[in-house]
């Protein structure tokens, strides 16, 4: 086990920066950079309290009550707030490990998905994780563009093409944007939400009033669907993916950014708060609207706006603008990282910007929302199963084979595919979409995402009992990382010319066996990967403490 020695012997800061600054040191090009290709520097790096500013536009998104009112209407709303409070439990214990993982590492979902699936295997759920974003984007912009379109009689292309324009300015900026935007924009929200209250209340519009609203309206129940485990299971198959795991993979693009000194007081802060707000109290608003409607308003955006008219699509427009200014920052985040390793292209996130919104556009104006259960349970499989292969991954296989807890993404030190995690993601994710498919009765469907999700959990475990260790080690590894303690603290690359903390180097045989950075690796097309086929002496690592 030559290579395990070598890995275990690898110190922290071999791999990880972990500086301490007080304060962030950097200056524009660190503002506007995204670190999608790399970890985090300590240098860039904030409180637990800020990473959680910049993840709140999540908390304030009306897809969360758009859900509610959707579901309820489908299953009734006894069962939509028992799937919210399933959902709430798995979200609570993946957000703690994912938001502090994130933390710890300076790493988001997409740099540690290249070791679980492979630097190549990984871009295959990229490009559906980009394009899955723009699915986020529609179903918020479709709440903003109906608001809008209900205060001035315009149509829905007319609409949701202001919508997506709208969007261009705003998303060019990175995460230190992002963070004072949802800081300032927080408590108007609050204000809002306090008002439509205060209006349902007052019975300022029949249609939405406390006077449609039953002493149990929680229950409210549209259709008279019976609560059945299959009505619970199914709402909560939408949910837990959609709404669930997706919060496990989207927490490390803003919680990467906290002091890893603060990674327990963000994991914290993310899942005890931020998951609170998104499963419980949210979903609450939905079905408390719905309810004031007399179950015939699912869509918070048309009530609001007729409770508050002009101010309502104001507050829909903030809280549209909170959430996808977030949408489209993880969805170009991942179609930079895709073009970076499936074409080798250097572009940078902003490029995506136009390409996503048309395709949002599209989204908007097509009439997908009348497939949105079957369309919604299929992406809840894809997620559940993406974050809980991870999780087996992280939990089950490198416990038992003593690797190291830290989730390498540099292409030097990875094969280009991971058989574990590519046959545990895909085989459950294939099934899935197959028993949520309609073709096999409702109670297949309701149980299509709760056991492809198990499967995909135990799945890497199971495969590596059937593989030698050695094997199971060269599927996470190509080769042992290489410590970089000689060089200096903020290295320069001698490809791209421009500076990087040492950790981020790979020694490049390629190039003389000069120690190059990790973006010009995996844009460097003539290599031939000739660094993972030579095993010499002088690439083991430092002997260190092992701190897997």
């Amino acid at each position: 086990m030559k290579l395990l020695s070598k890995l275990q012997a690898l110190e922290e800061d071999d791999v990880l920066d972990t500086r301490h600054f007080s304060h962030r040191e950097g200056g524009h090009g660190a503002e506007t950079e995204d670190y999608s290709l790399r970890r985090v520097p300590a240098s860039w790096r904030w409180s637990a309290w800020q990473a959680l500013w910049s993840f709140s536009g999540l908390n304030t998104a009306m897809v969360f009550p758009l859900m509610a009112g959707l579901l309820a209407t489908f299953y009734g709303g006894t069962a939509t707030l028992i799937a919210f409070l399933m959902t709430l439990a798995y979200t609570w214990l993946g957000v703690f490990y994912f938001a502090r993982k994130a933390a710890n590492e300076g790493a988001m979902e997409i740099l540690m998905s290249k070791q679980s699936f492979g630097f190549v295997g990984a871009s295959y759920q990229l490009i559906v994780y980009g394009l899955l974003a723009s699915v986020y984007f529609a179903l918020e912009g479709h709440v903003m563009a109906s608001s809008l379109s209900e205060l001035t009689g315009w149509s829905t292309a007319v609409s949701a093409a202001i919508v997506c324009i709208a969007f261009i300015p705003l998303s060019v900026y990175g995460m230190k944007f992002l963070a004072l935007f949802q800081g300032a924009t927080i408590w108007l929200y609050l204000v809002g939400i306090l008002l439509v209250l205060y209006c349902i209340m007052s019975n300022v519009n029949p249609e939405v009033a406390a006077t449609n609203l039953d002493a149990a309206w929680w229950t409210v129940n549209p259709s008279g669907a019976p609560l059945t485990w299959v009505n619970i299971l199914s709402a909560f198959g939408v949910i837990s993916g959609v709404l669930g795991a997706i919060m496990l993979l989207l927490c490390t693009e803003q919680a990467r950014f906290s002091r890893r000194a603060e990674r327990n007081k963000a994991a914290l802060l993310f899942s005890g708060l931020g998951m609170t707000v998104c499963m419980i109290i949210t979903p609450l608003l939905g079905l408390y609207l719905l309810a004031a409607s007399g179950g015939k308003i699912p869509d918070p955006g048309v009530s609001i706006t007729k409770l508050l008219g002009g101010f309502g699509l104001a507050l829909i427009f903030l809280t549209q603008l909170r959430i996808n200014v977030i949408n489209v920052y993880f969805g170009t985040n991942a179609l930079e990282n895709f073009s970076a390793v499936a074409l080798k292209a250097n572009w940078r996130r902003v490029t995506y910007i136009l390409p996503f919104l048309v395709i949002c556009y599209l989204l908007i104006v097509s009439p997908w929302l009348q497939y949105f259960s079957a369309i919604m349970t299929m992406l809840s499989v894809f997620l559940v199963n993406w974050a809980n292969v991870m999780l087996g991954e992280f939990w089950l296989v490198r416990r038992r084979m003593r690797m190291p807890a830290w989730s390498e993404f540099r292409r030097a030190y990875l094969p280009a595919y991971n058989r574990i995690g590519l046959t545990s993601m895909w085989i459950p994710t294939a099934i899935g979409v197959l028993m949520a498919s309609g073709h096999f009765g409702t109670e297949t469907v309701a149980l299509a995402v709760p056991v492809t999700g198990l499967l995909a959990f135990f799945l890497p475990l199971l495969m590596s009992l059937c593989m030698s260790d050695e094997s199971v080690l060269r599927q996470y590894f190509a080769r042992a990382p290489v410590s970089t303690k000689q060089l200096e603290i903020m290295h320069i690359c001698p490809i791209e010319r421009t500076a990087h903390h040492r950790t981020d180097f790979v020694l490049c045989p390629y190039h003389n066996d000069q120690f190059i950075s990790s973006t010009a690796c995996a844009a460097e097309k003539e290599c031939g990967a000739r660094c993972q086929g030579l095993e010499q002496d002088k690439t083991a690592a430092s002997p260190g403490q092992a701190w897997a």
